[in-house]
């Protein structure tokens, strides 16, 4: 019984020993402070590649996402004047390539169960020019590599042009969004991804078989929502 009074009595004035006040000095704690990434920061703020009062030429192939009777390849050139870092205007030319799909193909060729059915003698889209308002909504830079820096804008597009499809013409919506990738100040790559709204001649409304040469005002219209996606080489002049 003493011999654990007198451990017990070891302990609470080790206890007490411990729980002494320690004083620091003062300027010896640590304090919180936010201390810059860059040196420079506006190095980073910067941008290089200015674009105001400039003009971009681009050129490049693209796919129609969406179309299954007709060829889905074409092509685009865009003449964009920047008016500012962030609006500019846009003028778009379309070329769509002649020829069928391949299930437009599959449709002409008939078979034991299908009668022909040529979409090519229905009028469809051969090219057109939109005329669009530009946003530069967001301008960065990304690094791929350690000594390299790759700048970037993203950006919306919207308006209205013209549709040459042979012997019937109309008039269409342009929507779209896309990015530039600059691989210098100067050349870049243009992604677009764009819906072309317009109404136009329906092929299903007639029987277009291989004796079949219906006139352009034969066929009922429809809405047509044409999914579009572009790459293109840019230039900034």
């Amino acid at each position: 019984m003493i011999k654990t009074i007198l451990v017990t009595l070891s302990l609470i004035l080790s206890a007490q020993a411990f729980a002494d006040d320690i004083e620091v000095p003062e300027e010896e704690l640590a304090r919180d402070s936010v201390l810059p990434v860059f040196d420079t920061q506006r190095a980073v703020l910067n941008r290089n590649v200015l674009t105001n009062k400039r003009i971009e030429f681009s050129i490049g192939p693209g796919l129609e996402m969406n179309e299954p009777y007709y060829n889905d390849l074409m092509y685009t050139g865009q003449l964009t004047y920047n008016y500012s870092e962030t609006s500019a205007v846009n003028l778009q030319g379309h070329y769509w390539s002649s020829g069928l799909s391949s299930y437009g193909e599959q449709l002409k060729a008939g078979g034991t169960k299908f009668a022909s059915f040529d979409a090519s003698k229905a009028p469809h889209p051969e090219w057109g020019v939109f005329l669009n308002y530009e946003y530069i909504a967001y301008y960065g830079k990304i690094s791929l590599t350690k000594k390299s820096v790759m700048n970037l804008n993203l950006f919306g597009i919207a308006g209205a042009g013209y549709i040459n499809m042979g012997d019937a013409n109309t008039f269409g919506l342009n929507l779209g969004l896309g990015q530039n990738f600059f691989i210098t100040n100067n050349i870049g790559l243009r992604f677009d991804l764009r819906w072309l709204i317009f109404q136009g001649p329906n092929p299903t409304t007639q029987a277009l078989g291989p004796n079949d040469n219906p006139s352009a005002d034969s066929f009922g219209n429809r809405i047509y929502y044409n999914t579009q996606m572009g790459l293109a080489l840019v230039f900034v002049l």
